[in-house]
């Protein structure tokens, strides 16, 4: 085999060896990168020799710059980006194979060919955010991608990318100049580069994922892999127009069935509409009439209207005849009407002279009346004056009397009053009181210490006799035994027992308390299934309640509890294999069964351990029974006989790679019936008799202190009255004293009281005197009052008879106008009679006016809306009355009444509906037309895209087919066409292996090869049997084959498209992983061939191992990624070619 040629990294990685680079040595490595990047400016890189870490090729062969297909992968370079610190990759062509041992980074070059092409990390099946593949302890990374120019480009394309870890941004750069992400996407779109293609890009973390694409999905990859774009366009136009022309399908059959509808329901409806119109014409009809006559009406009062102003022109010539003949006869009334208009003026200024004269009379009397007034209330301050007086004199014989008793009683010394003595004799009394009641309190307190301290010890030993009863009780054997196990939990179960009701829900104690086995037969075996904090911890129902009682244990009380949350149903925990089943598989039951208890305690064992889906048995299984419950996926563990037996599966290679642990069952510590512990029995009765003892001495104690405290209280009393007794005494004797030492202040405020009473007296007199004066003023001024009261009752006599004159005259005036009214009276009735008439024929002309105005407005209101009825009705009123016309309208409402009545909705109905009819047909040949204008494109375009794609699937399944065949297997490539949807065509894979081999069949006790699985517990797998010679094709999916099969069957598919890749690259990362070294040989031998070939596109994969003898081909580079401790500080100094030489060399010597 040639020798291999040396790639990778160009430092050291992954924290193996501390890099410590002196300025000098930076300033070399600057120089040297720069050199690098003039050597990569050229126009031309292929016009010299490639360079690997500074070095040729070694393997003789160096590929042209024409070989790379543009778009294929020319350089990638990262810094600080995940394991590396600094990398460069050159890759070949054609077949790239990047080997290197687990966790070197192998994967990582895949991650910066698909973040540097601008795609996201979901491709990878790794981080969400391109800020995790930051290289740790770094703030950023950089990855650089050299992508081959197409023909008309001056240069190979350059992409750099910077990411950020805190913000996940990321900068771009084109060329050397900064760009945009979307720039970057177009560029790899029309490279036609397809990182989101399974088919193309197969990263480690999506192998299995390939497997599981939809028949469909696989069609729509395997297109954009192997089509050219025309292809692609040409499905996706397909599929837009299938399904327009599905959906105009829908819509024409849609629209054809409500045209039937409503034609259907038209034809019923005809009838009645038909009635209708004859019923509208008919009203129409009366209508017409009634406006008709309305205009007759009208007619009738417009011409007696016009009479009617005629008789009044007339009336009022007649009494202008009249008025001129009678004209001298009136002339004297005339005269004598004057006269009495001439005196009416007179009476009503005398009138008003009278009243004038009769207000200042009355004015003049209220001024006689107020000087009353004031005269009497002079004479009532008089009155009120001589009762002070009488008063005042009353109250001076009461302070001489009271004068006379002061100074008597200021004769009279009282006996003399000392208070400190007094005092002392109290303080001395209160002293001996304090005494005795400071004597009590200390009584009283030692008397409440005692009956706290029995308080205590009686509720002490209530709860020891508990526990004496306790402990013939099932529930306080396990309380005792909790106790033992865990004092923490038994202390927690004691407080929640107090405080249930400070939850919102029943918060439930240690199940090794709540719960219990039914059948004791089952005990050690369900007990195996758990461990200790199954049993002690509590159990909430709500988040809130969990909280609360964290708090309460842990911060409160201080002690270590599991505490768990399950707020799932009991009844949703139900088994994946019906009870019935469990004894062909040597199961008894369920551990679930097995166990009582609330069911939210049992709803967390089965949610936390599983409880409803582990099984258990008395007796052991067989190995048949082993092998049932392996294959049935649902019973992960199980107990049986004395051992306890827990599967784990690691589907990442396969549902065959399975693990089995086992191990003894070990007797149950916590659900048992143990008898009780005498020790304890006798340790309770000693505790109760030394409480007992404790309280028989505080009761003869506290009998003491109650005698003592009775003799306290007599004497307290005693001394209780002496006290008293001594206040009042002092009291009295200080009172005396103190009225005694007052009287000598009083004497002369008494006196001061009695001399102020007779300045009173003085006072008083004055004020008589005074109102005395005044009340004689004002009788003069009542007195000149009268006088001129009486000249004012004068004047209003004489205008009174000035009245009566001109009132006398007025009355004659009147009598002549009535005599002669009288002797012209015949005159006079003619004229008002001819008046009359006047107004008659005037009030008659005006209601005819209004008539015929209201008949007008009825007519106008009737041709409002269609002025051209006017002549309509003009015709049909003419030359007849209002009476005939009520007649006609008689006759066609008796018509109406034959013709029966329909609801005006449906004639509504029918013309809205016939509308839609019209729309409905307009419409139904639209669509038709759209209809039959997308199948047309539709067939055309088919004839053009389905023998292309058949083609090219025939291709495929020639090329797949091969490679089954050189490996002794059958592969096929099919596609399914559904001829109603364009969505649902797909590719079939099927696939046929014969004695193949992937995973080792050895015993399934301790394989060797998962020896790589370290376990303290016995190992058992489980391998898939051998398939007959005789089977059929079988489809790929992710459960029909193993790992190996669909591992060997994906690579096999992806080489049949590798002549027809239209992307420029291919990148597939560890796809021989769970191959045996057969098949991972002969797969190999064919990615070579196929691989590197000429004209074939740019292929990496990537794989953590290699065998040896393998087949080589000039045109592949094989990227070698070292790392560890022994990596030297300058990666530019690991030269693998010169490694090869030396290692040829002491080949040849020995």
């Amino acid at each position: 085999m040639p020798s291999l040629e040396p790639a990778g990294g160009r430092g050291p990685r992954k924290g193996h060896v501390n890099v410590h680079v002196s300025e000098q040595e930076e300033e070399e490595e600057e120089e040297e990168e720069e050199e690098e990047e003039e050597e990569m400016s050229d126009d031309s890189p292929a016009s010299q020799a490639r360079k690997i870490n500074g070095r040729t090729s070694t393997n003789g062969y160096t590929p042209n710059q024409s070989e790379f297909h543009p778009g294929a992968i020319v350089r990638v370079r990262v810094d600080n980006f995940v394991t590396y610190k600094r990398a460069e990759f050159l890759p070949g062509p054609n077949l790239n194979m990047v080997i290197g041992p687990n966790g070197t980074g192998k994967s990582s070059l895949v991650c910066a060919i698909c973040l540097g092409l601008g795609y996201h990390p979901k491709h990878l099946g790794r981080a969400s955010h391109v800020g995790e593949f930051v290289k740790h302890g770094e703030e950023s990374a950089t990855i650089e991608v050299e992508l081959q120019k197409r023909p008309n480009d001056r240069a190979n394309h350059t992409i750099r990318v910077q990411i950020n870890r805190e913000d996940n941004g990321r900068r771009w750069w084109l060329n050397g100049r900064e760009s945009t992400h979307k720039a970057i996407q177009e560029l790899t779109r029309k490279l036609r580069i397809q990182i989101d293609n399974l088919c193309q890009f197969l990263p480690q973390d999506k192998v299995a994922e390939f497997a599981g694409l939809t028949p469909t999905r696989l069609l729509e990859e395997t297109l954009r892999a192997a089509a050219p774009e025309e292809i692609l366009d040409w499905q996706l136009e397909l599929k837009s127009l299938h399904k327009d022309h599905r959906e105009m399908k829908i819509q024409v059959e849609n629209c054809t069935d409500v045209l039937k509808n409503h034609e259907s329901r038209q034809q019923g409806l005809q009838a009645d509409v038909n009635r209708l119109h004859e019923r509208e014409a008919i009203q129409q009809s009366v209508e017409d009439l009634k406006s008709a006559r309305a205009v007759a009406e009208y007619n009738e009062k417009r011409l007696k209207y016009s009479e009617a102003k005629k008789r009044v022109k007339d009336a009022k010539q007649k009494l202008e005849d009249l008025q001129n003949a009678c004209g001298p006869a009136l002339e004297a009334v005339n005269q004598k009407q004057a006269y009495q208009a001439q005196i009416e003026p007179v009476i009503i200024e005398r009138k008003k002279a009278l009243r004038d004269a009769e207000i200042a009379g009355e004015q003049a009397l209220r001024s006689i009346e107020v000087h009353d007034d004031k005269i009497r209330n002079e004479e009532n301050k008089v009155k009120a004056e001589e009762d002070t007086l009488r008063n005042i004199k009353s109250k001076i014989q009461q302070r001489r009397k009271e004068l006379t008793t002061l100074e008597g009683r200021l004769k009279d010394k009282p006996p003399e009053f000392v208070p400190a003595e007094w005092n002392a004799k109290i303080r001395q009394k209160e002293s001996v009181w304090q005494e005795i009641e400071a004597q009590r309190r200390v009584l009283d307190d030692r008397f409440e210490e005692l009956k706290g301290i029995n308080a205590t010890k009686k509720a002490a030993l209530g709860s020891l006799g508990q526990e004496f009863e306790n402990l013939n009780s099932q529930q306080g054997k396990k309380l005792a035994q909790l106790k033992s196990i865990h004092a923490d939990a038994a202390r927690g179960w004691e407080w929640l027992q107090e405080h249930q009701d400070q939850f919102q829900k029943e918060v439930f104690g240690p199940p090794m308390l709540t719960c219990s086995i039914t059948d004791k037969n089952y005990s050690d075996q369900v007990q195996s299934l758990l461990n200790q904090d199954d049993f002690i911890c509590f159990i909430c129902q709500t988040p809130s309640d969990h909280k609360k009682l964290s708090n309460q244990f842990y911060g409160q009380m201080g002690i270590a509890v599991p505490i768990r949350t399950c707020g799932s149903d009991f009844a949703s925990f139900q088994p994946a294999i019906p009870r019935e089943r469990l004894h062909e598989l040597g199961i008894d039951a369920y551990a679930i069964d097995y166990l009582e208890g609330p069911e939210p305690v049992l709803a967390m064992l089965c949610a936390e351990k599983k409880l409803h889906t582990s099984g258990v048995a008395q007796q052991d299984i067989s190995n048949a029974q082993y092998e049932q419950l392996m294959a049935v996926e649902r019973i992960p563990h199980w107990a049986a006989g004395k051992r306890i037996y827990r599967v784990a599966r690691r589907r990442e290679y396969g549902p065959s790679a399975t693990t089995t642990s086992t191990r003894t069952i070990m007797p149950g510590r916590f659900w048992t019936d143990q008898p009780v512990d005498e020790s304890e029995r006798t340790d309770l009765e000693r505790r109760m008799q030394e409480v007992r003892q404790e309280m028989d001495e505080l009761r003869r104690e506290g009998s003491e202190i109650r005698a003592k405290k009775e003799g306290l209280s007599e004497r307290e009393d005693k001394i209780k009255e002496e006290i008293d007794t001594l206040k009042q005494q002092k009291n009295e004797l200080q009172k005396a004293a103190t009225q005694y030492a007052t009287l000598g202040d009083k004497i002369p405020i008494v006196k001061g009281q009695l001399e102020d009473a007779q300045k009173a007296i003085r006072e008083a007199r004055a004020r008589i005197s005074e109102s005395g004066a005044r009340s004689d003023e004002l009788v003069l001024e009542k007195a000149r009052s009268v006088l001129q009261h009486k000249e004012l009752l004068a004047g209003i006599r004489d205008t009174h008879q000035a009245l009566l004159d001109v009132q006398i005259r007025l009355i004659e005036a009147k009598s002549d106008v009535k005599a002669l009214e009288e002797r012209n009276l015949d005159i006079k009735n003619r004229l008002e009679e001819e008046k009359t008439e006047i107004r008659n024929a005037k009030a008659e002309a005006e209601r005819l006016k209004e008539d015929a105005q209201a008949a007008r407005e009825v007519v106008s209101e009737a041709v409002a809306d269609d002025a051209n009825r006017l002549p309509h009705l003009n015709e049909l009123a003419a030359g007849k009355s209002v009476e005939e016309l009520d007649h006609e309208i008689g006759a066609e409402e008796s018509k109406l009444e034959y013709v029966h009545a329909v609801d005006p909705a449906v004639l509504r109905q029918f013309q809205k509906r016939a509308q839609e009819i019209q729309n409905l047909t307009r419409q139904k040949e639209e669509l038709t037309t759209k209809f039959d204008s997308l199948s047309r494109k539709i067939d055309e375009l088919r004839q053009k895209w389905e023998p292309r794609v058949d083609a090219l699937i025939t291709k495929i399944n020639d090329a797949f087919a091969y490679n089954f065949e050189q490996i002794n297997c059958a592969g096929q490539v099919d596609i399914y066409k559904d001829e109603e949807d364009f969505e649902q065509w797909a590719i079939e894979i099927k696939v046929k292996f014969r004695l193949v081999h992937f995973l080792s069949t050895q015993s399934p006790v301790e394989p060797p090869l998962f020896s790589r699985y370290p376990t303290r517990e016995k190992l058992s797998l489980t391998y898939p049997k051998q398939r007959s010679q005789n089977e059929t094709l079988q489809q790929l999916n992710q459960h029909r084959q193993s790992g190996g099969e669909r591992a060997v069957s994906t690579i096999f598919y992806l080489m049949a498209l590798q002549s027809m890749a239209q992307a420029p690259f291919r990148v597939v990362d560890e796809i021989n992983q769970g191959m045996d070294p057969r098949n991972e040989r002969m797969v190999h031998e064919r990615m070579v061939e196929i691989a590197c070939r000429e004209h074939t596109s740019q292929y990496f994969l990537i794989t953590p191992k290699l065998l040896t003898g393998l087949r080589y081909d000039e045109r592949m580079r094989v990227l070698c990624i070292a790392s560890g401790e022994h990596m030297p500080p300058e990666g530019r100094k690991l030269d693998f070619g010169k490694l090869v030489s030396i290692r040829r060399a002491i080949g040849a010597a020995a």
